[in-house]
């Protein structure tokens, strides 16, 4: 039904309003009626003859933007009235019963016709027996099944028949679906252009072999795999369908060589190190083998590090590196002076979503605890494998709003070794965080650390447990907390930290926190200190920012301590 005056005669289109629907389908009506979609310079120089055009054609147009929605009866009014000189435009809408599917027809033939997945798919196929025609949802899930059919190789694979009878009397939906599937390609030859490396070292990060059947989850992997070996700028990995012989089809793998020398340089404040420089110097590849060089040396008021590293990737049991790291580290702290040189010797790899490493390590620490006499130095040779696993998952690398992070390393002295100790080390970390809302988050966080020797004296401060600080428990200088000897710390064999942090952000950028930290390194008897705060957060391009002001509350007569953090949450 449609009223309006065969030709207005007011100045201008002053509004439409539209009635009797809302949400998308509003949403949708106002984008594809054209009377509606008129911005305000257009509706304030329309024509009187534009105008009647534009209403006349209103209501084919607000019908078919229904459809989409499972309303395909509506009844549309266009009514149009002179207010204060201008036009104003009513649609009004009764959308009528929503269309519902009473008949569902989704099949394959073809070779796919036995593969579990695509079975799978096409169970799932919406919009199911009884649910709302929705064509949006109908589209997609075409998409999703003709994608699947070409990322498990199906390349000939096309829809001989898709149907939807909609009859409105009863309104419902028919929905009749067919693909011939053909047959299903298998991995032919992989072939790289632009590489500047080895062939064989590129090679090995293929993980299927020519002949099995093709699948596009293994091409994404190679991917993956070529990117964190971060030899090249470019990489495109794809199959050439239109090459495919006997079945095959050849994979191509297209390279170009990325940056082969990479300087950085930047400034470093923490409450616990002080200020700072730090600059690096990152060889890519040294040879045509993929070995990798790294120099890097930190300045700052409280620490200093010099270290270098050589690389060699590995791919045996797990793609990672052979490494070798020399390292050299003088640190002042309230609990002791110390200066470390080590060796370690290690491979690493990814296995099942952790991230593994095993090393073996030697260390020479020369220490000297806080206020004991200048001419008092204490020195340790250590000699210990470690095993080291990480896993960490969260929906984004610096912001997540979901995920879990937990760490854990194992480390094992031995005077057969050529170490001056007997000791064994286990310390596990555990991150959670989950989001309330679009603007709330709750972070946990626990520590627990055992060590295991007779002995514990002759350990340096390096492998002794402490709390306090930014990372552990706020409202405690670094390491501020643990066994006392004669007044002065000098750490414990065993850890418990654990904190709990409620975060609010305000805008994109900017919110606050408030949190309780709590934890003890102690001997034999935990005795909790306990620190609690607020912060500010800011997320900055780089990665998250966190000052907090704590109280510890064990230390009713000291100052407020302020706390300065930089990095991701995982």
């Amino acid at each position: 039904m449609l009223c309006f005056s065969p030709l207005l005669q007011a100045a201008g289109l002053a509004r439409v309003q539209v009635e009797g629907v809302e949400g998308d389908a509003l949403a949708n009506l106002r984008n594809l009626v054209g009377v509606a979609r008129l911005s305000e310079t257009e509706r304030l120089a329309i024509t009187p003859a534009r105008l009647d055009y534009l209403i006349s054609l209103a209501p084919d147009e607000a019908r078919r933007a229904l459809q989409p929605y499972g309303f395909f009866s509506p009844q549309i009014d266009v009514q149009s009235r002179e207010v204060s000189g201008s036009t104003v435009v009513t649609i009004r809408v009764e959308t009528g019963p929503v269309v519902r599917v009473s008949e569902r027809k989704v099949a394959i033939e073809g070779e796919a016709a036995d593969d579990p997945d695509l079975a799978a798919a096409a169970e799932d196929f919406s919009p199911r027996m009884e649910q709302v025609f929705d064509s949006r949802v109908y589209e997609a899930s075409k998409s999703v099944l003709q994608r699947l059919l070409a990322e498990r190789g199906y390349f000939e694979a096309r829809a001989t028949r898709a149907e939807v009878q909609v009859t409105r009397a009863t309104s419902s939906a028919a929905i009749d679906l067919l693909w011939e599937s053909g047959p299903r390609f298998r991995y032919g030859a992989t072939r790289f252009t632009g590489n500047h490396l080895s062939e064989r070292l590129v090679e090995a990060a293929v993980t299927y072999q020519q002949g099995e059947f093709f699948e596009q989850s293994n091409l994404l992997d190679l991917h993956a795999r070529l990117s964190d070996l971060d030899y090249f700028g470019l990489i495109d990995v794809r199959p050439e369908t239109e090459a495919a012989e006997d079945g095959e089809v050849p994979i191509v793998v297209s390279l170009s060589p990325g940056k082969r020398t990479v300087y950085t340089a930047g400034l470093s404040l923490g409450t616990d190190s002080g200020f700072g420089v730090k600059a690096g110097l990152e060889r890519r590849w040294v040879n045509e083998r993929g070995h990798k060089f790294d120099a890097f040396v930190d300045y700052a008021q409280r620490r200093r590090v010099l270290a270098l590293q050589y690389r060699i990737p590995g791919f045996a049991w797990a793609q990672g590196w052979y490494a070798i790291n020399v390292n050299r580290r003088e640190q002042d702290t309230s609990v002791a002076q110390s200066l470390i040189s080590e060796v370690v010797g290690s491979r690493s790899g990814v296995w099942r979503d952790w991230n593994l490493s095993v090393a073996g390590h030697v260390v020479q620490e020369d220490f000297r605890f806080t206020d004991e006499p200048p001419d008092v130095q204490r020195s340790s040779t250590l000699v210990y494998p470690a095993l080291r696993a990480l896993r960490s998952r969260g929906d984004d690398p610096l912001y997540p709003t979901r995920g879990y992070g937990l760490l854990g390393e194992l480390r094992v002295g031995s005077k057969a070794l050529g170490s001056e100790v007997d000791f064994a080390q286990l310390m596990i970390e555990g991150r959670w965080i989950r989001s309330f809302g679009e603007h709330n988050r709750l972070l946990l966080r626990g520590q627990l650390g055992r060590t295991s020797t007779d002995e514990f004296e002759r350990l340096p401060p390096s492998l002794r447990f402490f709390a306090g600080g930014d990372r552990s428990v706020r409202g405690y200088g670094y390491l501020e907390i643990g066994p006392r000897d004669e007044g002065r710390i000098v750490g414990g064999p065993n850890l418990a930290v654990a904190s709990i942090e409620f975060e609010r952000m305000f805008s994109a950028r900017w919110g606050g926190a408030v949190f309780v930290d709590s934890g003890d390194a102690f001997n034999h008897r935990f005795e909790a200190r306990t620190g609690v705060g607020i912060g500010l957060r800011w997320r900055s391009p780089v990665g998250p920012v966190r000052l907090d002001l704590a109280r510890g509350l064990d230390l009713p007569d000291k100052d407020l301590r302020l706390h300065l953090s930089i990095g991701p949450d995982l």
